[in-house]
C-alpha cells in the first residue's frame, strides 16, 4: 500500500507483530495521492488488489460505466455477501475509483497471517473435558448430535481422509462440500506465490482447519461437539503463510451458496473495526439465515480493544477462550522423579530421541549472565526470561551442551521459536517440572529425560479462567464484544493423518468451533431457529467466568472479555424464554446509563422473573497493559419483578449508575439476569459494557518517542518488518539515491480517519493524500506505523522537488465528528531536506 507500512519499531528495539490465531497482520485502507488523473505519472505503482465498496443500489456494471477509461480489472463481484467488488489495479487508479460518486470506500485487501501427535484408545480427555464443560456431551445423551446440520469451516481445509472426519470427500461423505480457493503454494504475503491457484480439492496441508473441524464434529478417537454434522471445507490458506480478505469473502459467498447452516471462522485481523468488509460480509450471511461464529482473537496480552474482524461484525457470534483444566503434551520420563514431565520442542531445534545426558544447571543463560555450571557434554537446564530463546540456546550450544531444557518463569506450559536449524534438541517445560529438575540437579542427582513417544496430561494454571491470550473488547465504536466464551486453551483434536492424526492446540481458534458445534446442536433440536435466536439462546444460558488474576476475590472476568460467559448447551436447549439484546453498549460519559431489555416467553405457563445484577471487573489505565478495579455500580430495574405470560414480550428498563470510585478511562460492565422465582424455568443473562469518561479524550498521537522522522535501514525478508535509525544532524535525503525517509507514527487508539500531507516550506506548496478510514491502533507500547516518503512519492514523482519539506499528519478520533476541530489531533514533522 502506498505511503504506509505494517507496524515496526526502531532498530534498537525488537519488533512485535500481533499474536497469530490464524490471522493477525496489520494493514491499512487506501492511502493514495490526490493528484488529478491528468497529472498522474505514467508509472502509477505496482498493481495490487483492492476491495471497492459501492453505494446502495450500485453494482459492478454501474461501476464499469462510471469508471470508463480507467485501467482496472474486476476480479470478483461480492454482491451476494457484500455490496462491492475486488479489483486489481495500481494505487493511483484505486484512488480515482474512490472519487466516483457510486463508490463508498476503497479498502486495501489486507493480509491475514496463517496459523500457528499422538493416538490413544478412546476419547482423549482434553476434548472430552471441554464438551463436558459446555454440556455438549449431555446433549449427545439426549440424541442431539448435529445430524442434518451443515457446518462450513473456512480455514486451511480439512483432511477428509481422517477416520474421525469420515474418511472421504464429496456426496455421501461427512465432508460433503467445499473447494480450495488458493492452492497449496499460495501465500498472499509472498509476491511469487500471491496469486491464488484454486482447485476443487480442499485437502488440508496446514493442519489448523482439521483441528477446528474435529472440535466441531469429530466422531472417532475424539468426539467433537456435534459428531453427526456434515462439513463444508473452504480452504483459504496454503500450506504456509497468509491469505487475503478477498479470498475469505469468496469463501463466505461459497458457504452461502452451498447452503451451510453454520459457518466457523477461526481467523481474523486484530484491532479492526466492525465496518471492515469481512465483518460486513459475515453479517450479510446472518441476514441470509446462516449462523456465523468467529474467534475473537489472540491479542489479549495487547490489552483492550484488541478484537478482530470478522468477529466484530454486529451479528457475528464472537467467541472468547477459557483454558481447559489440563493439556496433553509429549512426555519425557524422569527416572529420578519416577514420573513423566510434559514438554514442547522449541522451533526449529532437533527432535529429541533416546535419553538425554544428565542435566546441569546453567542459569538464565543470557549473554551477560555467568555460567552456573559446566554443561559440556551435558544437558543445559535454563530458566526462561530476560533474553530470547535463540540467545539462551546459542549460549548453551557454544558451551558444549548436547541438549537444552528451558523451564517457564511463570505458571504453566509454554512454547517458543526463533532457533534456526538447531543441531541439538531444545525443550520447553512448565515451571513446576523445571523447578523439580533444578532441585535434583542442585543436590547432584543429575536427572535425565527419556523419550518414549508417550503423552502426559499437564495441569493448566488458568483452567476454567479466561485464557491469557483471549482478546478484550469492546469494538472501537464501543459495540459490545465478545458475545460468549468456550474452552480454547489446551484442546486435543484431529490434525492431518500425515501429521500424526491428533494434537493439542490453544487459541480462540479452538473456542470458536465449540460454539459453532453448539449452534449445530441447537439447530438439530430446533431447525427453525434463526441465527439471532441461536446467539440469544447461547448467550442467555452462558455461565460466568471468575476473574483469573486473583480468584480469591470472587470477582467476575470483565464483560468485555468473556461476553455473557461459557456456553451451556443444555440450558440453551431447555430455555423457554429469551432476554435480548444479549450484549449492550452503554456508551461513554460519567452520568447514569439507561437502556431497555426485552424478555420474551416461549413457555406454556406463566412465570415470575426477578431481575438481578452482578458487576464484572473493570479495566482501567493503559489500554495495552490495563489495570483492574472492582467498583460496584448502582443498578435499578423497572420493573424489578414481572409475570411473563405464554407468548408475551415485556420490556425492562435498566439504569446503571457507575460507582464514584471508578476511575475515568475505565471500561466497566456487568451481567443482568432474569431469574424465575418458582420451580422450573431457566435463568436468562445479558451483559453490558461502557466507558467511564469522555471516549474522545483518549490520546492518539501522544508517545514519548513518536511521531518522529527516521531513516529506513532495511526490511526483514521473512517478517517484512522494517528497521529504522535516528536521523543524523544535517542529513539530507534523496528519493533516487537514498537514504530513504519515514515518519513513524504511534496510534494510541483506533482512529476514524487519518490525513497525510507534505508542505514545501519555501513555496508553501502542499501535496495531500487521500484520507484513510478506520485505522487500527498500534498493537504494542512501542509499535509505530511507518509512513514512507518513497511510497508517497511513487504517486507523484514530480511533486517532491528538491528543497525543504515538512509532513503533516491529522487523525480523527474514534467516534469523532470530522466537523469538530477538537476531535482531531495533529502532528507537524521537523523540516527535512530533499536533494536530487
Amino acid at each position: 500500500m502506498p505511503g504506509s507500512r505494517v507496524y515496526a519499531r526502531l532498530r534498537s528495539a525488537r519488533s512485535r507483530r500481533p499474536a497469530a490465531f490464524v490471522a493477525a497482520a496489520v494493514a491499512l485502507p487506501l492511502l493514495a495521492s490526490s493528484a488529478p488523473a491528468a497529472q498522474a505519472n505514467p508509472d502509477e505503482g505496482a498493481a495490487q488488489v483492492w476491495l471497492v465498496e459501492l453505494t446502495e443500489g450500485a453494482g459492478a456494471s454501474a461501476l464499469d460505466a462510471a469508471a470508463r477509461g480507467l485501467d482496472y480489472e474486476v476480479r470478483h463481484d461480492f454482491s451476494r455477501v457484500w455490496n462491492g467488488v475486488s479489483v486489481e489495479t495500481d494505487p493511483a487508479t484505486a484512488r480515482r475509483l474512490e472519487r466516483l460518486d457510486l463508490v463508498e470506500d476503497v479498502w486495501s485487501d489486507v493480509l491475514l497471517m496463517g496459523p500457528a501427535t499422538t493416538t490413544d484408545d478412546g476419547p482423549q480427555p482434553e476434548l472430552a473435558q471441554a464438551i463436558q464443560t459446555t454440556r455438549a456431551a449431555d446433549a449427545h445423551e439426549r440424541g442431539i448430535t448435529g445430524e442434518g446440520v451443515k457446518v462450513g469451516v473456512i480455514d486451511t481445509g480439512i483432511d477428509y481422509t481422517h477416520p474421525d472426519l469420515g474418511g472421504c470427500f464429496g456426496s455421501g461423505c461427512r465432508v460433503a462440500y467445499g473447494t480450495d480457493f488458493v492452492g497449496d503454494d499460495f501465500d498472499s504475503d509472498d509476491p511469487e506465490h500471491s496469486e491464488p491457484a484454486p482447485d476443487a480439492d480442499p485437502a488440508d496441508c496446514g493442519g489448523h482447519g482439521t483441528h477446528v473441524a474435529g472440535i466441531v464434529g469429530a466422531d472417532g478417537q475424539v468426539t467433537g461437539v456435534a459428531p453427526d454434522v456434515e462439513f463444508g471445507a473452504y480452504k483459504v490458506f496454503g500450506c504456509n503463510g497468509s491469505t487475503s480478505s478477498e479470498v475469505i469473502m469468496q469463501a463466505l459467498e461459497a458457504a452461502l451458496v452451498d447452503g451451510m447452516d453454520v459457518v466457523n471462522l477461526s481467523l481474523g485481523q486484530s484491532f479492526q473495526w466492525p465496518g471492515y468488509p469481512t465483518a460486513v460480509a459475515a453479517d450479510k450471511l446472518v441476514e441470509e439465515g446462516v449462523t456465523v461464529v468467529a474467534s475473537m482473537g489472540n491479542d489479549g496480552e495487547a490489552g483492550v480493544y484488541s478484537g478482530s474482524a470478522p468477529s466484530l461484525g454486529s451479528d457475528v457470534i464472537a467467541v472468547a477462550s477459557t483454558d481447559n483444566p489440563k493439556q496433553r503434551m509429549d512426555a519425557a520420563f524422569v527416572p529420578a522423579l519416577d514420573r513423566s514431565v510434559g514438554y514442547r520442542t522449541i522451533d526449529d531445534s532437533a527432535e529429541p530421541t533416546g535419553t538425554t545426558d544428565p542435566l546441569v544447571w546453567l542459569g538464565r543463560a543470557c549473554a551477560d549472565d555467568p555460567s552456573e555450571g559446566d554443561v559440556a557434554g551435558k544437558t543445559a537446564l535454563i530458566i526462561r526470561g530476560t533474553c530470547t530463546f535463540k540467545e539462551k540456546y546459542a549460549r548453551a550450544v557454544a558451551e558444549g551442551a548436547t541438549a537444552v531444557v528451558i523451564y517457564n518463569d511463570r505458571s504453566g506450559p509454554f512454547g517458543g521459536s526463533g532457533i534456526e536449524d538447531g543441531p541439538v534438541p531444545a525443550l520447553a517445560l512448565t515451571d513446576a517440572d523445571g523447578e523439580d529438575l533444578h532441585d535434583l540437579a542442585a543436590i547432584g542427582k543429575a536427572p535425565t529425560l527419556e523419550f518414549t513417544g508417550e503423552t502426559v496430561l499437564v495441569d493448566l494454571p488458568r483452567g476454567g479462567f479466561a485464557s491469557s491470550f483471549t482478546a478484550y473488547g469492546p469494538a472501537p465504536d464501543l459495540a459490545f464484544k465478545p458475545d460468549v466464551t468456550a474452552p480454547g486453551g489446551g484442546i486435543w483434536s484431529t490434525v492431518p493423518v500425515a501429521d500424526g492424526s491428533y494434537e493439542s492446540l490453544s487459541g480462540t481458534s479452538m473456542s470458536s468451533p465449540h460454539v459453532a458445534g453448539a449452534a449445530a446442536l441447537l439447530l438439530n433440536a430446533e431447525p427453525n431457529l434463526g441465527p439471532r435466536d441461536v446467539r440469544t439462546r447461547l448467550a442467555n444460558s452462558a455461565k460466568p467466568v471468575t476473574w483469573g488474576e486473583n480468584p480469591d476475590l470472587g470477582e467476575l472476568e470483565a464483560a468485555h472479555r468473556q461476553g455473557t460467559g461459557v456456553i451451556d448447551v443444555i440450558d440453551a436447549l431447555d430455555a423457554e424464554a429469551c432476554l435480548f439484546p444479549t450484549g449492550v453498549n452503554t456508551g461513554d460519559g460519567t452520568a447514569p446509563r439507561t437502556f431497555e431489555l426485552q424478555l420474551k416467553s416461549h413457555d406454556t405457563e406463566t412465570r415470575t422473573y426477578e431481575l438481578t445484577h452482578r458487576s464484572t471487573i473493570a479495566t482501567t489505565g493503559d489500554d495495552r497493559a490495563p489495570g483492574f478495579v472492582a467498583a460496584e455500580p448502582e443498578v435499578t430495574f423497572a420493573p424489578k419483578t414481572l409475570d411473563l405470560y405464554p407468548g408475551q414480550t415485556a420490556t425492562v428498563q435498566v439504569t446503571v449508575t457507575p460507582s464514584a470510585d471508578l476511575p475515568e478511562g475505565s471500561v466497566f460492565g456487568g451481567r443482568i439476569t432474569a431469574r424465575p422465582t418458582g420451580d422450573g424455568g431457566e435463568s436468562l443473562t445479558a451483559a453490558y459494557s461502557g466507558y467511564q469518561g469522555d471516549y474522545l479524550a483518549i490520546p492518539v498521537l501522544e508517545h514519548p518517542e513518536f511521531p518522529r522522522l527516521a531513516a529506513i535501514v532495511g526490511q526483514d525478508p521473512e517478517t517484512h518488518q522494517f528497521d529504522y535509525r535516528d536521523l543524523e544532524e544535517g542529513e539530507t535525503f534523496s528519493l533516487a539515491e537514498g537514504p530513504s525517509l519515514a515518519a513513524l507514527v504511534f496510534l494510541g487508539h483506533q482512529v476514524s480517519a487519518m490525513e497525510v500531507s507534505a508542505e514545501n516550506t519555501a513555496t508553501g506548496e502542499v501535496v495531500a493524500w487521500e484520507r484513510e478510514q478506520y485505522l487500527q491502533r498500534s498493537p504494542g507500547p512501542n509499535d509505530a506505523m511507518g509512513i514512507h516518503l518513497e511510497d508517497l512519492a511513487e504517486q507523484r514523482p514530480a511533486a517532491f522537488k528538491p528543497g525543504e519539506w515538512t509532513l503533516h499528519v491529522k487523525v480523527l478520533k474514534a467516534l469523532g465528528d470530522e466537523s469538530n476541530p477538537d476531535h482531531w489531533e495533529h502532528w507537524d514533522s521537523p523540516a527535512f531536506t530533499l536533494t536530487e
